[in-house]
């Protein structure tokens, strides 16, 4: 055995000058990876992770086996710290009890491996392994190598389902860290790597680091050969970087028909109306022009009649005059924190416009100054008295529908709110309330959508043309018209400037504005 061992030391390597043949024998238990990661470094055989599961062809003779072809031969020749170097590597077997002590002779560097899936062949490195590595070559360095690094961020139940039949299923717990490999090198006083041949991952570190221990324990042994002088020792292993997971699967739902931007909760919110509803002379509702405007034409032309620009079917002479114009003078107060005014000075009910003529929705329309909530500055508000018959349980379901488009199908009064639809002209909750009643409720929410899509396109038709537009921002460059509800519905900053007791909610102008 030892004249075989001779024999194939013997290699035109050897009678190269300058050029330094290392001898580098793999050792350890079977199955840990060994003959793979000779393969790796050797004949740059890359295998997916199922390949390498799947079949196992123990090593049974342990020999230099990898310097056959002349690609291979070409692949051992390297040049490490400026030394050229020809790498020879011995494949072994991992039984316990068979001779290897021809693979050991005249070895410069061991590599030493274990698979951090198998705790035991870890535990065999201490007991079994680095013993018979000193007992046969005792100056030759260790390297210490942790094998199928991959395993430790694979999906351990589909590898187990791809390994052979009748291997151990890998179970979480046997999966050793990477401290577990370190303790064991820092016992034993020697480098410590992990390598994947599935993620080629530390395969050069490994073999250029032993090249390196073997090149510096010849340095002490040849001290005349000045070229191995600029050799380092062996270089600590890059942290290695988990692969990405696969990204989420990101699924986006149709966004509801309800938004955190949805304008229901500024209903009947006293802070920043500029309408007051009054149903059956005691109730009173505030709203805002915007809302309504967009949501419903019969109000849209209410309050364009208001402003002095009156439709078509406005015959009353009395309706384009500009007594709807707050003016100044003394009041009387009607309600809690209510006063109206008219041009001529007159109070109360000669302040009203007769609508009944007009629509049969409304009975009568003014202009007041309202100084609620408590704290708040007075403010000029428009004041549409509602037709008798408007009762205010239904009345509020439609407003809340011109607010948000959608109507509750357990309203109790769903034919009174036909009918205030039908005095308001709004179809589209005429047709809702047909819905619910023929029990076809589903298909309100259609209606619904297009409500939202026709009342965005006429805010924006309002914002262009600045009609209903209730505060004016003041730039250096010029000015912006806007609404106060729709700046409070849409942004927190707006709506405490607006919504506050402060000076803004009730002025129609703000200046110095820095946006």
């Amino acid at each position: 055995m030892a004249a075989i061992s001779q024999l194939l030391d013997t290699d035109m390597d050897y009678e190269r000058p300058n050029v330094e043949t290392i001898k580098c024998v793999v050792v350890g238990d079977n199955a840990v990876g060994k003959t793979r990661l000779i393969c790796a470094r050797a004949c740059n055989a890359t295998l997916t992770q199922y390949q390498l599961l799947a079949t196992h062809v123990p090593t049974v003779w342990a020999i230099d086996q990898y310097r056959v072809c002349q690609e291979v031969l070409e692949r051992s020749r390297d040049v490490v710290d400026d030394v050229s170097v020809s790498l020879r590597l011995w494949d072994t077997f991992g039984d316990h009890h068979k001779d290897r002590r021809f693979a050991y002779g005249r070895s410069d560097v061991v590599v030493l491996c274990f698979s951090i899936a198998n705790p035991n062949s870890l535990q065999h490195v201490q007991t079994m392994w680095y013993p018979e590595i000193k007992h046969f070559c005792p100056r030759a360095p260790v390297i210490l190598v942790g094998c199928q690094l991959d395993l430790r961020y694979a999906d351990l139940e589909a590898v187990n389902r791809a390994r052979r039949p009748l291997a151990r299923p890998i179970r979480p717990q046997e999966i050793l860290p990477p401290e577990s490999g370190r303790e064991v090198a820092k016992e034993l006083g020697i480098p410590y790597y992990e390598t994947s041949v599935v993620a080629q991952c530390g395969i050069k570190e490994v073999f250029d680091n032993a090249i390196r221990s073997a090149l510096i324990s010849r340095r002490h042994l040849q001290f005349w050969k000045s070229h191995l002088r600029s050799v380092r020792k062996p270089l600590p292993q890059a942290p290695f970087l988990p692969p990405r997971p696969p990204p989420p699967v990101i699924i986006v739902p149709d966004p509801p028909v309800q938004s955190e931007d949805d304008p229901g909760h500024l209903l009947e919110e006293a802070s920043c109306a500029d309408v007051v509803l009054v149903v059956q002379e005691r109730t009173r509702i505030f709203a805002h022009r915007i809302y309504l405007s967009t949501a419903s034409s019969k109000f849209c032309d209410l309050f364009l009649m208001e402003d002095g620009d009156p439709p078509s079917q406005a015959r009353d002479p009395l309706l384009r005059a500009s007594s709807f114009d707050a003016c100044e003078g003394s009041g009387e107060t009607e309600g809690a924190g209510m006063r109206t005014s008219a041009s001529d000075g007159t109070l109360g009910r000669e302040g009203d416009r007769d609508l009944s003529g007009w629509s049969r929705a409304f009975e009568s329309i003014r202009s007041g100054v309202m100084e609620e909530p408590p704290g708040y500055s007075a403010r000029r508000v428009t004041v549409v008295k509602m037709d008798s018959s408007v009762r205010p349980g239904p009345f509020r379901a439609v407003l809340k529908y011109l607010y948000t488009g959608r109507l509750d199908e357990r309203e109790p009064e769903l034919m009174e709110v036909a009918h205030i639809a039908e005095l308001l002209e709004v179809f589209d909750l005429r047709m809702m309330v047909a819905n619910i009643l023929n029990r076809e409720a589903f298909m309100n929410q259609e209606i619904t959508r297009a409500f939202h899509v026709r009342r965005s396109n006429r805010i924006k038709e309002c914002l262009t043309k600045g009609i209903f537009s209730d505060v004016t921002f003041v730039l250096d460059d010029g000015s912006i018209t806007a609404h106060k509800p729709l700046l409070i519905s849409g942004c927190d900053w707006m709506s405490a400037m607006f919504g506050g007791p402060f000076l803004e909610s009730s002025t129609t102008e703000v200046r110095n504005c820095t946006f």
